[in-house]
């Protein structure tokens, strides 16, 4: 049996690594566009979740989670050249079929593709969504198992009504010290007394994003303690490493990335939303009924030369989509005269 391909900056492999971000703030829909997309694009079940949201931009960020999970569904399904999801692959384009996809969650909420898709460039495409502040986001693999998280600015509460400028890290550091180990306390700290309380709530804003995007990498959400995993971040890179237990994790990866992207500082430090994928190794995934892992995954074994190259891959730069652009052809005109705005 051929060795499957572990060139995850191969062509084909390269175009379904994804990184998604679509601005849900700047999303003014309808009433009648909202229902379009509800009635015409996801299944009963979904809508049913995303209506019970009480408030719209909940509700649109739940949407749009759902939308680009499943479009990045059917770009995997596309690249398809046989194997189990034959059906999905035709006609990925059409909203029946978009509708129609079999997109589960673990016990611990991570969401996957219930079909074996049998790519050989793509042996274990699995994805991870996030959505905070102004943007939803979505990152997907080939081969390692992939969490994303996005830290927004304002997102971070004041603990106090009385806290001023002044004690704003203080008053974070002592809020979440559950979930801080001692050195990250103290970069945090430092970081706010060397360049300002700003700085220091950037950073705090890193820390909290790399340790969701693990967790959610791993299955688990935040049922993890977190202070099990110590984040070191490299600010020139914009990479960190993880320790876990005490032990340095070399089979993973953390990327992080400011958006809007740091231009000159054109984007105030305390307008930037921080995302950080995580990339990781199939045996710590937490899957209690089994599904995920024996679906997902067709390639477990790496040799350590191979995991390099996976971990070592450039991160790809990020895409910003509209609401337009994750609308099947053959619903566009339809979405147009429910006021919907393809680009």
């Amino acid at each position: 049996m051929p060795t499957p391909d572990v060139d995850v900056d191969a062509p084909r492999a390269r175009a379904l690594r994804l990184r998604w971000i679509v601005n849900s703030t700047a999303w003014k829909p309808s009433e009648v566009e909202f229902e379009f997309i509800l009635q015409s694009l996801l299944p009963p079940h979904e809508s049913d979740a995303v209506r019970r949201f009480r408030r719209m931009e909940d509700r649109k960020r739940a949407v749009l989670s759902r939308l680009m999970q499943r479009n990045a569904i059917a770009r995997a399904c596309e690249a398809n050249g046989g194997g189990g999801a034959e059906e999905e692959a035709a006609a990925m384009t059409t909203t029946r079929a978009l509708r129609g996809l079999d997109v589960r969650r673990t016990k611990g909420s991570k969401p996957f593709f219930a079909v074996r898709l049998g790519l050989a460039h793509a042996p274990n495409f699995n994805f991870n969504v996030s959505h905070e502040g102004d943007y939803v986001v979505l990152a997907s693999e080939t081969h390692a198992v992939v969490g994303v998280d996005v830290a927004a600015p304002g997102q971070v509460r004041r603990v106090t009504e009385a806290a001023s400028a002044e004690t704003d890290v203080e008053a974070l550091l002592e809020t979440f010290k559950n979930v801080l180990t001692q050195r990250e306390v103290d970069a945090i700290r430092e970081t706010a007394r060397e360049k300002g309380e700003r700085a220091g709530e950037e950073l705090f804003r890193k820390h909290w994003s790399l340790k969701e995007a693990h967790v959610k990498a791993v299955g688990v959400g935040l049922g993890m303690d977190l202070k099990r995993c110590e984040f070191v971040i490299d600010d020139v890179s914009s990479t960190a490493r993880v320790i876990v237990d005490g032990t340095p994790r070399s089979d993973w990866s953390f990327h992080m990335q400011a958006f809007p992207p740091i231009v000159q500082d054109a984007v105030p430090r305390e307008n930037r939303h921080w995302i950080t994928v995580s990339r990781g190794p199939l045996a710590d995934v937490v899957d209690a009924n089994g599904e995920f892992t024996s679906v997902v995954f067709s390639q477990r074994n790496f040799t350590n030369d191979e995991w390099s190259s996976v971990l070592n891959a450039a991160s790809p730069p990020w895409e910003l989509l509209t609401v337009g652009d994750l609308i099947p052809l053959d619903g566009r005109d339809a979405y147009e005269e429910a006021g919907g705005v393809l680009y």
